[in-house]
């Protein structure tokens, strides 16, 4: 029969990377905390385990939306054995979970990871001691390299075979009376932490507990995690005033009346509140504990990563390096190292095999011309100009890869805290932003992270500003046609995006819509580690294949359609092929144009790239690519330079394309992402608005404004207006924060 395994622990303790060892998954890993959102389900078939992978959290009373989702599966009891997976460089943070986690009457075992760091480090533990004293199966394993996981699993099948066993011999015992609570094994394991007196206040409450479990009281929502052998855990929140709890009991007299009493005899002997008396009692033991089972060699012991913190965190110097990395980053991936493997796939791949292969299909089968335009000109020519750009993500993925795995994207977030923060904003909003490099979707859903209410709702509408992989094909194609010879233009608009998401955050924060303290941001800092080759792989792979996929089926889609239209229309009173300028789409896209005149570039192909735009960003140059016959041309060929050159008059104007693109609203799948999370649709209508305005109002700034600076556009109306805009914006900036209206409650009985 299968056994669940449910694997606990802090965050960035290594929960996943293990999950992912176990069970050959692939969820992703970053060196940072939090990076598991929600509980994830694997399967061990060598031991018939089914693994869950619950979100990291440090107490079992949880603040945030991802600790919840622990706490609840926790107490829900749908697992056979609980693993507690333990960093063995900061053994004295892990042991304060552990001691919450004991007070589950569960198998447990304990899983201390990244041995190969503390070794390191020169920190060693005494294992056998850390084991004898909280009387719980212990075993050493790095999960990175999978050194000690085979033991970890053998232990996890005895620990589930002894409680099987354990368990049949008190079904056949004769039943305990619900007085005789302290043979209870969480509470009997709860004595190992406590103070004795502390201990016997918490079996006085469970007694009651399972009185009242007994007579089945009606309207208690939390009893029933009670009934799953979680009375001790019951107890001890009571005791310190979870609020949960406080909620479901605060009818039930007699358990209350229990707590109350218990929590005044504890006050008035230890002469402190019960709360902080528990964390002391707690952190007592374990410090106790550390002292017996950690020994540290060198006692002033500087680690590399606190070598590299120096620079990388530095007040002065943090911020100029990001813009550096950034730099160097899209310098690999855009401007030389991606490129020659996208002008390779463009030129050799697409260029000549796919599109001499499928000529000479379509001639030895004499096909029409109908069809075999649709197949060179409208399959490989739309679809394979967006799989071009395929090799500059696989170089630009492996970066972020590299620098989130190492564990520098965590003091990216440490240091653009300070500067996000006057703007609404808190460091957590960091990870969304760069998960949105990625895909906007999984960004939107990385926005649980974020506990307070309305920072929340403001990332959740501006993450998506971020260059997503979808986006990356439009930015190089116009960085090749109209700056080859530049390598700012890609960290340019990396840049301009935090600055739109900075800028977005401000004005909407002073809305008493949004109107909200900035949440706390406490973040640990997990030391730098060597990337692993295999996560590095899997992170790019599962990012590259996402992109493929919807390549080979939205933008499939699209692309036939758009040839379609745009090589037929009714002649005659019959469908007929025609020319691109006289066909259907030619007719859709001029009754359009007109909207974005003021950006510069009025083309109905402009028009319809941008329309297609808003449901793939992919689309815009798979449709750009069947229009003006891209298909198979390189970044660097002076046909797609001339073609783009001819459509955009102006690099201004080409800017402006770019920016509203990039800017505008994300793609279907992120909308409905951004729907669910908002959950409300007012907010979700203004999000949209608000979106598709501030990418029209910023393109017409660029190419009205930019385009006067640089020559390339005459002073006139449109300049007027942009300027009317940047106005607006400066108001919006320093107008005073509305203030929220005071409700005034007076009772019936006092009018």
């Amino acid at each position: 029969m299968s056994q669940t395994i449910a694997l606990i622990g802090n965050q960035n303790c290594g929960k996943t990377t293990l999950f992912n060892y176990i069970t050959g998954s692939n969820q992703y890993v970053g060196n940072w905390p939090g990076v598991t959102l929600d509980k994830a389900c694997g399967y061990v078939a060598s031991h018939d385990f089914k693994v869950v992978d619950l979100p990291g959290l440090y107490s079992l009373s949880p603040y945030s939306p991802e600790e919840i989702v622990s706490r609840n599966f926790l107490l829900g009891g749908n697992y056979d054995v609980l693993v507690n997976i333990m960093d063995a460089t900061h053994l004295e943070r892990s042991l304060s979970l552990t001691c919450e986690l004991m007070a589950f009457n569960r198998p447990m075992v304990l899983a201390v990871n990244m041995m190969d760091l503390a070794q390191k480090q020169e920190i060693s533990l005494d294992l056998a001691a850390l084991e004898a004293r909280l009387g719980v199966k212990t075993v050493a394993i790095s999960a990175a390299t999978g050194d000690g996981v085979p033991q970890l699993l053998d232990a996890i099948k005895e620990v589930a075979a002894n409680a099987a066993a354990n368990a049949a011999a008190g079904r056949a015992a004769a039943q305990v009376a619900p007085g005789e609570v302290l043979s209870d094994l969480a509470l009997g394991k709860i004595l190992r932490c406590y103070d004795e007196k502390l201990t016997s206040a918490i079996a006085n409450v469970m007694a009651v507990l399972k009185q009242r479990q007994m007579q089945a009281p009606s309207g208690m929502e939390l009893t029933s995690y009670a009934a799953q052998g979680n009375l001790a855990f019951v107890a001890l929140s009571l005791l310190q005033q979870d609020k949960a709890y406080l909620a479901s009991y605060h009818t039930d007299e007699q358990v209350m009346t229990a707590v109350t009493r218990e929590i005044a005899a504890l006050e008035e002997h230890f002469k402190t509140d019960v709360e902080g008396l528990i964390a002391q009692e707690r952190y007592a033991f374990i410090d106790g504990l550390v002292s017996q089972v950690v020994t540290k060699q060198r006692a002033k012991y500087h680690s590399l990563s606190e070598r590299i913190d120096r620079l990388a965190t530095n007040r002065y110097l943090g911020i100029p390096l990001f813009v550096l990395i950034v730099y160097c980053t899209y310098y690999l991936a855009v401007s030389t190292i991606g490129t020659w493997g996208t002008d390779y796939a463009n030129d050799v791949l697409f260029g000549e095999y796919a599109t001499n292969a499928a000529t000479s299909l379509m001639e030895s089968i004499a096909a029409p011309a109908w069809l075999s335009g649709l197949v060179v000109d409208g399959i490989i020519g739309g679809v394979g100009a967006v799989l071009g750009f395929v090799p500059q993500m696989i170089v630009l993925f492996v970066i972020l890869s590299l620098l989130e795995q190492s564990g520098y994207m965590t003091r990216v977030a440490f240091i653009l805290d300070r500067l996000f923060r006057h703007f609404g904003l808190s460091g957590r909003c960091i990870i969304p932003m760069v998960v949105a490099t990625g895909c906007g979707v999984p960004a939107v859903m990385a926005t649980n992270a974020i506990d307070n209410i309305n920072e929340k709702r403001i990332t959740i509408i501006t993450t998506t500003m971020m260059p997503c992989s979808a986006k990356l094909p439009i930015l190089a194609m116009i960085a090749a046609a109209f700056f080859p010879e530049s390598t700012l233009v890609a960290p340019a608009i990396y840049f301009l995006a935090i600055f739109s998401i900075a800028f977005s955050s401000y004005i909407l924060k002073k809305d008493s819509a949004f109107k909200e303290e900035v949440s706390p941001f406490v973040l640990e800092m997990p030391n730098y580690t060597m990337p692993k080759l295999r996560n590095v792989v899997r992170s790019t792979y599962e990012r590259c294949r996402a992109f493929v996929i919807k390549a080979g089926t939205v933008i499939f889609t699209t692309v036939v359609a758009i040839w379609f239209l745009s090589n037929f229309n009714f002649v005659d009173g019959g469908l007929a092929m025609v020319e691109v300028n006289d066909s259907i789409l030619a007719a859709v896209g001029s009754a359009i144009a007109f909207i974005f005149i003021p950006l510069g570039f009025a083309s109905w192909q402009a028009s319809v790239a941008i329309i297609t735009g808003l449901l793939a960003k992919e689309n815009v140059v798979g449709t750009l690519a069947v229009l003006l016959g891209l298909g198979e041309v390189a970044e660097d060929d002076a046909s797609l330079g001339a073609a783009l050159n001819a459509e955009f008059t102006t690099s201004s104007a080409a800017l402006a394309f770019l920016a509203f693109n990039l800017f505008s609203t994300p793609c279907i799948a992120a909308l409905g992402a951004m729907k669910r999370q908002l959950n409300n649709k007012r907010l979700f209508a203004f999000a949209v608005v608000y979106l598709l305005g501030f990418a029209y109002a910023l393109a017409l700034i660029i190419y009205e404004l930019g385009g006067l600076l640089v020559g390339e556009v005459a002073f006139g109306p449109g300049t007027i207006i942009a300027l009317v805009v940047v106005a607006v914006a400066l108001y919006l900036v320093l107008r005073p924060e509305r203030k929220q209206r005071t409700s005034i409650n007076i009772p019936v009985k006092q009018i």
